[in-house]
Formats: structure tokens, sequence, C-alpha cells
């Protein structure tokens, strides 16, 4: 491991000097600034099929980026090549580009005074398992734990993978900001084959984390990839009407995500957000809370500083329904008169508090009596600007708290405002492999297509 990690920092040290280079061609090119990112992945990927390995891929791409301004006419370029040559011709390219843009006053690099200039260890680097024998055997092993005793309508593994990988990347500027980071990424994952009444359906399960020893065993993997599909199969129709629904998981997910992107700075300054003019006012119910933490240990959504060098810290996005933060780059928070808050490039992790409106999954459902629960999401139905919702779903119908039958086909539709307000109960049911931290969530009457 102290080997691994010597040879790590001497490459973000390697990355650190090309940055430095780039920097400082492109002020001697005309740049009034500049700013670079150079980043890289170095992976292992494995598949199986039928229990026996299928694919075993190495992987190793790297790239830069370059930003420069011009008396506020700003250009960028990019290039995989890291030679000399190509980084100057990269520059130049970058200002040629430069001098034919319009002048925007509000472009340029973030306020110094927000860098970051404090560099503690998030803990998110581990060593990868490089040796393709071991990752062969690990996706193998947990395809034949799949297929050792599947359930009867569960027919076929569709395949079993495994992957290690490391990124390396830098950040610079022409302000003195020079960091190098890097990070370890470990997955594994299986898809299975169930079929009923001549309908076939896919089920998977799968485990992500910064260290291997974090994984989910191979046992849960299965029974979350068994759960997955028979849950999906003998599907049935249901009438059109209005319903309780539940989202969970993933769907709950991407619920919060149409919240992200109606708050962040691009749609708000562009005026096309639901959500315009909302700050300090409620876009939840009062029970509700969102704190961003980007300071957690080994988290996926953990950095120090965002994709401009800001510093990041702990921030209360919504209190007791409040919308109290934008999510602002430094280019967006200029259009809106205010101050970036480390959002260029995304959110962090998110923990989404219900307060005395959280309940056990189970609460949730006897509570509700009757209506749907919504684990899958489908098409791009969800217009931010005006805030209107319809999508593609797939579940379960469920009545006096019990699951009845899977449903498929179906479309659910309402306005997000309407929605976010009418937010009623969220599960204790976290899902940790999301960087936002929520149960699953009920929202009451919802207009649902189905027969």
């Amino acid at each position: 491991m102290s080997n691994f990690k010597a040879k790590i920092h001497d490459f973000e040290k390697h990355l650190e000097n090309v940055a430095a280079f780039a920097v400082k061609h492109a002020l001697e090119c005309g740049a009034s600034e500049a700013e670079v990112s150079i980043g890289g992945v170095t992976g292992l990927n494995v598949s199986s099929r039928d229990c026996d390995v299928e694919n075993i891929e190495f992987n190793r791409d790297n790239g830069m980026d370059i930003t420069v301004y011009c008396n506020k006419r700003r250009g960028c370029a990019s290039t995989t090549d890291l030679s000399v040559d190509a980084i100057k011709n990269c520059v130049s390219s970058a200002v040629n580009i430069a001098s034919y843009a319009d002048e925007d006053p509000d472009c340029g690099l973030c306020e110094k005074e927000l860098q970051c200039t404090k560099f503690s260890d998030l803990d998110v680097l581990f060593e990868p398992d490089s040796d393709p024998e071991i990752s062969a055997k690990r996706a193998v092993d947990l395809e034949k734990a799949a297929t050792k005793a599947m359930p009867e309508k569960i027919k076929a593994s569709d395949g079993a993978s495994f992957s290690s990988s490391v990124y390396s990347g830098v950040l610079a500027n022409s302000q003195g900001f020079c960091h190098a980071r890097s990070s370890s990424s470990f997955y594994k994952g299986l898809t299975l084959l169930g079929e009923s009444s001549g309908r076939m359906e896919r089920g998977s399960g799968y485990s992500i984390a910064r260290e291997i020893s974090d994984l989910y065993s191979d046992d849960a993997i299965v029974e979350e990839a068994y759960r997955e599909t028979l849950d999906k199969l003998d599907p049935k129709a249901v009438d059109t009407g209005t319903y309780n629904v539940i989202f969970t998981k993933g769907a709950a997910v991407s619920l919060w995500q149409s919240f992200i992107s109606a708050i962040s700075g691009g749609a708000l300054y562009r005026k096309s957000s639901f959500l315009c003019d909302c700050l300090n006012k409620q876009v939840l119910p009062e029970y509700v809370s969102i704190k961003e933490d980007p300071t957690l240990k080994k988290a996926f959504g953990s950095a120090l500083y965002d994709n401009e060098g800001v510093a990041l810290r702990p921030l209360a996005i919504v209190e007791q329904g409040i919308l109290r933060q934008y999510l602002l780059s430094t280019y967006s928070a200029k259009k809106l008169n205010m101050h970036s808050n480390g959002h260029s490039g995304g959110i962090y992790n998110w923990f989404i508090d219900f307060g005395d409106n959280t309940l056990d999954f189970d609460e949730m459902l006897s509570s509700s009596k009757e209506g749907l629960v919504i684990d899958s999401l489908m098409g791009q139905g969800v217009d931010i600007v005006s805030g209107n919702y319809s999508r593609g779903a797939s579940g379960y119908y469920f009545k006096n708290g019990k699951r009845v039958h899977a449903v498929s086909e179906i479309t659910i539709a309402g306005n997000l405002k309407d929605m976010l307000l009418n937010l009623k109960y969220m599960a204790n049911d976290i899902d940790p492999r999301f960087k936002i931290k929520t149960g699953s969530l009920l929202l009451p009457n919802m207009t649902v297509s189905g027969r």
C-alpha cells in the first residue's frame, strides 16, 4: 500500500507540473487568465457469462481541458496528448478561439479568496485490484452464487462483472491554485433473467465502494438481484386515476435530481426554472430539511473543492421547507449578483430529513392503504421551466398495505412545484450507494395513466 501511495504521489506531482506549464504558456500566449484541468483513469474491468470469464479489459485514459480568458473573451480546448508540443498547440487553439468570442463581463476565474487552501485527507484512495485472475474470480464466484439455487421463475444469469479503478486529476489556474487529487472506485454487480407467462424481465444487484472491503457480500448482491427480478414478473395493468404513489430508491433520487436542476444557477439566471426567485421561500413542507456535507470520509459525494477550486463546506440547502441556497458556480453567481458556493460540477453528499414524518417502509404502506410503489422511471418528461412532470413508470400495486401485483407501462404526471410541497412521508430505507441520502417518498393523490 505504501508503494502504491508513493507512485500515486509521484504521478500527482507530474500532473501538477504539466498543469503549471500549461497555465504559464497560456499567459505567455496573451491570456489574461487561464484554468487547466487534467484527469486520467486507470482501471481493470472483468465480466463473466455462464460462470466463465467473458472479457478482461485494462484501460488507461487521460486528457486535458484548458480555458483561457482574453479581455473577457473565453476560449476552450482539449487534448488527450500530454506531450509538450501537444499542450502548446492546445493552448494556442484556446487563445485563438477566445479571439473570436464575444466579450462577457461575467466570465473569468473564481474569486481568489474563495479558493481552497486547506487540503485534508478524505480517505478516498485505496489500492486497486490489479490481478486479472483474482478479479475474474470475483465476477465468476458472484455468478456461481446466483445460479447455485435460483428460484423457479429466474431462468438464467445475464452476466456478472467486477471493476476497480483509480482516478487522478489536477486543477490549476493563473491565480496560483494548483492541486492534484486521486480516488479509487470498486464495483461488483449481477444481472438475472426471469420469465413468467412467456414474458422476460431483467433484475440486478450491485455494490460500489471506495475500498474493496466495503463492497457488499456476494449473498447480499444475489439477494437483491433475486428480489428485483421476481418483483417485475407478471405485471398487470391498473386503471387510469388518482393514486397514492411511493417513490423508492432510484425513483426517489430522480425526484430530488429534478429539484437540484431547478435550483441550479444556470437555470435560474436564464429564468428557465419553476423555482426562480424562490430563495428564502417555502419550496418543501415545513418538516423537510436538506443538508449537504462534502467532508465525509470514503464517500463518493465528498470533495475539498469544486471544478473551479472553490473551497467546499457543509451547507443547509433547505431549512424547515425554506430554500436557503441556490447551487452556484462562479459564472452563474455573477449573473445573479451573488457569490459561488462551490457547485461547479454538481452536488455533494445530500441528507434528506423529514423529522417526525419519517416512517418504516411497511408503516408507509399501511398508512397509505392503497396505491402504487414506483421503483423505476423512464423517459425525459420533466420540464424544469414549467415544472410539468410526466414519466413512464413501473413498480407494483398495493392494497391494505400489502403488495398485490407488479405494474408496468404506466405514466405518472403532476407539477413538480406541487409535488414537492405535497411530499407527506419519507421512509427510513436509505440506500447508502447514492450521493443523495433519501428514503422512499410518499406523494398522495398523483395522476396515473393506465388502461
